[in-house]
């Protein structure tokens, strides 16, 4: 750090709100359901933040899903920012968990908070919040460059944000992803890549018994193009095709006349994932291309290849590793311990910022295990040292460009 006093000044105004605000605000968000495709719960989920983020002075803008399938997704801002550059500092409102789960109460032992999101992600939220909340204690009038941007749909892929992602990624410095801390604080600078793929095919339907040599069989066919997908996996390249669901036909005595399945795509590199993808389209093409003793009457089938790359990777580079190198110092003078995370499988938003050219660092919430998890659960002292470590951050490298 630059300036010691300052960052002592930074932690004790972080020390003197957590037990008194930021744990309560921690609690109330936890208590709000917001699964992501319960809207109205999910807005008013938001609708705390709303209020948490005026409180420190941050504007915000609403920003619709046009299907009025989410609750609005939100960008707060430093009214020092306008329509210039900023830092992003980035989370997510919505969680995995409905309310039929019946897993609906934050819950406190000692250092330990259980509740559905506790975790993934309301705590790093609340990091964000009340980093900023500190620097308005320390330095009131300051302005820092930075857009607190909040999703409702992270948990399903960010089908509708990642359009708002790329509009604002030319505004964008840099990146900060507050979804879970992982084992031994270390930042994550690499996710692989998804992709969601659905394979339909569509042959004749005939009776089994009678006209069985006048059907088609979808379902033998699209058997084909299973094992075609499954053998693109290279575990060497870290590239995995997966078909998770199948179905077809209509009746044991009928030959089905159509079948799909349901592939699911990783991949670590960009070059990969458009690999994967070129497959594909070709399959749709020429769906038997290279095989040898397809029964003549299969070679009817129409084949259909919808969905693509969800979340493209979020490959290492030069500008993320040195955001990672100037918030480190940070992390380590709040007592966390620094050093880059091994490659994650699951994708988050710093998928997207990434493949937009914004440089990212993820994992900058607080540790605890079981995200996705009835267990679920986050540390407390470890929320206080991540936000912490970001007030500090934010006092002297917010206006730092890292591009």
């Amino acid at each position: 750090m630059r300036d010691p006093l300052l960052g002592a000044s930074l932690r004790a105004a972080v020390d003197a709100a957590f037990e008194t605000d930021q744990v309560p605000l921690l609690q109330r968000l936890v208590d709000l359901p917001s699964h992501t495709y319960a809207r109205d719960d999910v807005e008013i989920a938001a609708a705390a933040l709303d209020e948490a983020a005026a409180a420190v002075g941050l504007t915000c803008t609403k920003v619709q899903d046009p299907s009025a399938r989410f609750a609005d997704h939100r960008i707060y801002a430093d009214p020092s920012v306008g329509d210039g550059p900023s830092l992003a500092l980035v989370g997510h409102i919505d969680t995995v968990f409905p309310r039929s789960l019946g897993f609906l109460n934050f819950r406190r032992d000692g250092d330990v908070a259980r509740g559905p999101g506790v975790l993934d992600m309301k705590s790093g939220l609340t990091s964000v919040i009340f980093a900023l909340r500190a620097l308005r204690t320390v330095a009131p009038g300051r302005g820092v460059p930075v857009r607190f941007i909040v999703v409702s749909d992270e948990e399903v892929g960010s089908p509708s944000s990642a359009v708002m992602y790329r509009e604002l990624a030319p505004r964008l410095t840099g990146a900060l992803v507050f979804e879970s801390g992982r084992e031994g604080d270390t930042i994550v600078t690499r996710r692989k890549g998804g992709g969601l793929y659905t394979i339909t095919v569509r042959g004749k339907a005939a009776h089994a018994g009678n006209n069985h040599h006048k059907g088609v069989n979808a379902i033998h066919a699209l058997a084909l193009l299973v094992d075609r997908v499954e053998r693109l996996t290279d575990y060497a390249r870290g590239v995995t095709l997966n078909v998770g669901l199948i179905e077809g036909g209509t009746a044991k005595n009928t030959v089905p006349a159509s079948a799909k399945c349901q592939i699911d795509a990783r991949f670590e590199t960009v070059a990969d994932a458009e690999r994967v993808a070129g497959f594909l389209q070709a399959l749709q093409r020429d769906p038997f291309a290279g095989l040898v003793d397809v029964p003549e009457r299969l070679r009817g089938v129409v084949v259909e290849i919808t969905g693509g790359i969800t979340r493209p990777p979020m490959e290492a580079t030069a500008a993320s590793q040195r955001l990672r190198g100037v918030y480190e110092p940070y992390a380590a003078a709040c007592g966390l311990r620094v050093g880059e995370c091994p490659l994650q499988g699951g994708g988050s938003d710093a998928n997207l910022l990434a493949a937009d050219g914004v440089p990212c660092v993820d994992g900058l919430g607080p540790y605890g295990q079981y995200f996705h998890e009835t267990e679920e659960w986050c540390s407390l002292d470890s929320l206080r040292r991540r936000t912490a470590a970001l007030a500090c951050f934010l006092a002297e490298e917010a206006g730092t460009c890292f591009r």
